[in-house]
């Protein structure tokens, strides 16, 4: 059938909408910023380029909505909902004609799409649980992580809402959650959609080792043979992801990314440089002991962002731990004094996020990982903060947390890359700018981004628990990733 080219004047058309129902989105138009979109965002169907079938699809989609249940309503289409509002209007194509027109015809997406990276977790193990524990609401809470019915449902979430990277919690046999790895290949590789899906790993350093006042004492030769043994078993599991099960595992550099729970918790005295010479050997000896199973090195990202922020001169004993990895992150944005009732997602918020991460940019500036040589990544944290029993509870809107995360996406794209990696994105270095987004299915987490109302961030919720994930779509667009590799945007 042919499709005739969708103009502003097409919207005269209005069909089963009536008359009525047009006049009143178009007094909505009048309202509203005429802003353009994000490239990647408008490039509606994922291609790559702005053309003709981006127009198309938008007007096969229009007039349609999502509905709040997990499966969207019949006929909708996830990628023209290009405002994420859960509805396909006048609005919506608007914008993209909008962006396609300012760009010209059959322009290229010369900025590719942004990697967004979720915690997920497997150990969800009994069918059922108390209130207190039902850390998520899916099911009411109560569900299997061995079940791959349940994965697929996740990963048709994940690619509509533009989560790319899971970074799965991994904690090794030896440990009571010994039926982790087991749910994992029984459900999250044996979803049938899992080859949408981009592997990381969550390394839980905090519980797969054993501290002393909460931390890790690197002078015990019994720490060095856990890490060793460790290391081979992500190597193993990451092996398993790229040989054995259709999921893409996520590269940095063309090497596998592990995200290191808790590695501030690395070395017993900060003064003892014995300690610290015996981390940086038996590193050495984990990654070697990786590249043994796995062909290639990990690429690690330590959680060092909140202690490399809390000055422009770092001390020598975080540069000297810093130095053992390849990038740094924190878990989450927020650290909330345990004193104070509640804090909220707002410009004072923002800017202090900000202002952290730009102290963290300066502090780790010409500082070079002891084993390759190159620059330290810095990889912002766009997860809100705790929000559960017993912690302050950082209130936000789906309004408030866009505003929070486009403010932490422009300094970061827009200032930090280009300073400290010019002509980087796009490389095999940086594919993408890369952003973690908090839990996926992990509510007690309280920066989980997983729809359900249970999340104490929304006093509120405006869009039946789906304020996170609408959110994170508004600023980054569906999981193009999902249909083609990272590796093919990389030059």
């Amino acid at each position: 059938m042919t499709v005739d080219v969708l103009d502003r004047r097409s919207f005269l058309r209005v069909g089963t909408l009536g008359l009525a129902g047009a006049m009143r989105e178009r007094l909505r138009a009048q309202t509203l910023d005429k802003a353009i979109l994000s490239p990647y965002v408008a490039d509606v169907n994922g291609d790559g380029q702005l053309d003709a079938i981006d127009k198309q699809l938008m007007q096969y989609a229009r007039f349609t909505s999502r509905g709040f249940s997990l499966e969207p309503s019949a006929g909708f289409d996830y990628r023209a909902d290009v405002l994420a509002r859960g509805e396909v209007n006048e609005l919506s194509v608007d914008a993209v004609l909008r962006t396609i027109d300012s760009l010209g015809p059959r322009a290229l997406v010369s900025d590719p799409r942004p990697i967004t990276v979720a915690w997920h977790y497997g150990w969800h193990h009994r069918l059922t649980r108390a209130p207190p524990q039902q850390t998520v609401r899916y099911l009411d809470g109560d569900y299997l992580s061995n079940d791959p019915l349940v994965e697929e449902t996740f990963n048709r979430l994940k690619n509509e809402f533009g989560i790319t990277v899971d970074a799965v919690s991994w904690i090794p046999a030896r440990m009571d959650t010994s039926s982790l790895l087991s749910n994992y290949r029984a459900g999250y590789f044996k979803a049938s959609n899992t080859a949408t899906r981009h592997v990381a790993l969550l390394y839980e350093n905090t519980e797969a080792l054993p501290g002393i006042g909460g931390r890790i004492d690197f002078r015990s030769p019994g720490i060095r043979n856990l890490l060793v043994s460790d290391f081979e078993g992500m190597a193993r599991t990451l092996v398993e992801a790229r040989d054995v099960y259709p999921t893409r595992v996520f590269l940095l550099s063309g090497r596998p990314v592990i995200f290191i729970y808790g590695s501030h918790t690395w070395g017993l005295t900060a003064t003892d440089v014995i300690e610290f010479e015996r981390m940086t050997s038996t590193i050495d000896d984990a990654r070697q002991a990786f590249k043994a199973v796995y062909g290639n090195f990990p690429y690690l990202v330590g959680e060092e962002l909140l202690q490399m922020a809390s000055s422009e001169i770092p001390s020598a004993d975080r540069v000297n731990r810093a130095i053992n990895f390849d990038a740094i992150f924190s878990y989450h944005a927020a650290n909330l004094k345990p004193t104070a009732p509640s804090f909220a997602v707002n410009p004072a918020y923002t800017a202090f996020q900000k202002v952290r991460l730009s102290q963290a940019a300066t502090a780790i500036r010409g500082l070079r990982n002891r084993f390759t040589g190159s620059n330290l990544l810095l990889i912002p944290s766009l997860a809100g903060g705790f929000a559960k029993e017993g912690m302050p509870i950082l209130r936000t809107s789906k309004d408030a947390y866009v505003s929070f995360m486009k403010s932490l996406v422009r300094f970061y794209a827009d200032e930090y890359l280009p300073q400290e990696w010019p002509g980087a994105v796009g490389s095999t270095s940086i594919p993408a700018p890369v952003y973690t987004v908090g839990s996926w299915n992990e509510e007690f987490e309280g920066h989980a981004v997983f729809p359900a109302q249970f999340n104490f961030a929304f006093a509120d919720s405006r869009y039946s628990g789906f304020d996170f994930v609408l959110a994170l779509k508004e600023v980054f667009g569906w999981n193009h990733y999902a249909e083609r590799s990272i590796g093919e945007s990389v030059r």
